[in-house]
């Protein structure tokens, strides 16, 4: 079970990557009532320059238990980006539940300022160092000035409009909802009033896609702690379904730029949708969120626009999607926002949300995109098990 865990996000945070990383482990290990040395496995991930603008980490994971003063039975790294973070709570569980650790750390996060600061993103930072490649076929796909991973997902949202009448509007209505749920959360680092036409006349950034459907890197480290100790401050949180799907296709080996692993992914998971109570879609784009809709199964391919026009999304309404406003509202740490979304399910879960607190929370649903539009998904839903 998920026994203690801690977040922190920051616009651009003045120290060193790691010591931030300290706080946030030092307030999980408080939460689960644990001392650091009873901590024995390590599960983390790493994006190049994430941490204070290195490209490398020689043995990160080593690093990071040698700067924290661990020395754990095992440790583990996933290269799923924004995928990582439910993949990284069930190889966790995994090592629970199979005798190789008791208590398990797991890290996601890092600094998105000093890239930031450079000009380019995780997905364009090969434009700093030629000694980075994203694709085994750079030298084909990597030949004109992009803006990376904008633009591939304004390319995805054209093909949405083309092929099912998708309209800016409904693409930012889904903006404006989730904006409704962040206005309530604390933690958001954007509360302000927001209209379909505030979306709309935001600056194109890549058209089609309005500054204000697209996620603001931050900086920040999300922290999870599980093992089979249970505290009296939290429910017995546990992982109830799992599944993921990887596509490692180029784009143009693809059936369609619509589709997304997702739909494996969930259908892995093997649950009943009707049973969740809030879902937590990663959004690193408004266009990401609905394909999500789509592919998980809670509206047919094509229909997501529709759905948003016609169900209350809000933490308010019958069908509660990203509650706290998601990473389009509190920031999107090192460029994944896995541990944003999980950090709001565990909130909920807790009945911690506050303002924003969905009234009796039970299971949440949690899907996680990395690697673009379609390398990596991983669902998981939370919850007390039966």
């Amino acid at each position: 079970m998920i026994s203690g865990f801690s977040g922190k996000v920051f616009k651009s945070y003045d120290g060193e990557a790691f010591e931030m990383l300290c706080e946030v482990v030092n307030e999980a290990l408080e939460c689960a009532h644990l001392e650091k040395s009873e901590i024995d496995g390590l599960v983390t991930t790493f994006l190049p320059g994430v941490v204070d603008g290195k490209i490398h980490k020689h043995f990160y994971t080593t690093q990071l238990a040698q700067f924290l003063g661990l020395r754990p039975r095992f440790m583990e790294l996933f290269d799923y980006g924004g995928a990582s973070a439910p993949a990284m709570l069930q190889r966790a569980n995994k090592a629970v539940l199979n005798g190789e650790a008791t208590n398990v750390l797991c890290v996601v996060g890092g600094k998105a300022s000093d890239l930031k600061s450079k000009g380019v993103t995780v997905d364009s930072i090969d434009r700093l160092s030629a000694d980075v490649s994203l694709t085994p076929f750079d030298e084909f796909f990597r030949v004109y000035t992009d803006m990376n991973p904008i633009s591939d997902y304004a390319l995805v949202a054209t093909r949405h409009s083309h092929l099912f009448g998708t309209t800016d509007s409904q693409r930012a209505l889904l903006a404006v909802k989730q904006r409704q749920n962040a206005k309530a959360n604390e933690l958001a680092l954007y509360k302000n009033e927001l209209s379909v036409s505030d979306v709309l006349s935001s600056p194109v950034v890549c058209e089609p896609l309005h500054l204000l459907e697209i996620v603001y890197p931050v900086d920040g480290f999300h922290a999870f702690i599980v093992s089979q100790k249970r505290t009296a401050d939290l429910r017995a949180v546990d992982i109830l379904a799992y599944g993921e799907a990887h596509w490692p296709e180029m784009p143009c080996e693809l059936p369609d730029l619509v589709n997304t692993p997702a739909q494996e992914s969930s259908k892995r998971a093997r649950f009943d949708l009707s049973k969740i109570d809030a879902f937590e879609l990663y959004d690193s784009f408004t266009i990401t969120v609905m394909l999500q809709i789509e592919d998980i199964g809670l509206c047919n391919k094509g229909e997501s626009g529709r759905f948003l026009e016609r169900v209350d999304t809000t933490y308010k309404g019958e069908l509660p999607i990203n509650t706290g406003g998601g990473s389009l509202n509190t920031g999107q740490p090192a460029f994944m926002s896995g541990g944003v979304l999980i950090d709001e399910a565990l909130r909920q879960l807790n009945y911690m949300a506050k303002a924003h607190q969905v009234s009796g929370v039970d299971k949440v649903f949690v899907n996680c995109i990395g690697g673009w539009n379609r390398a990596h998904s991983t669902t998981i839903v939370l919850g007390e098990a039966p």
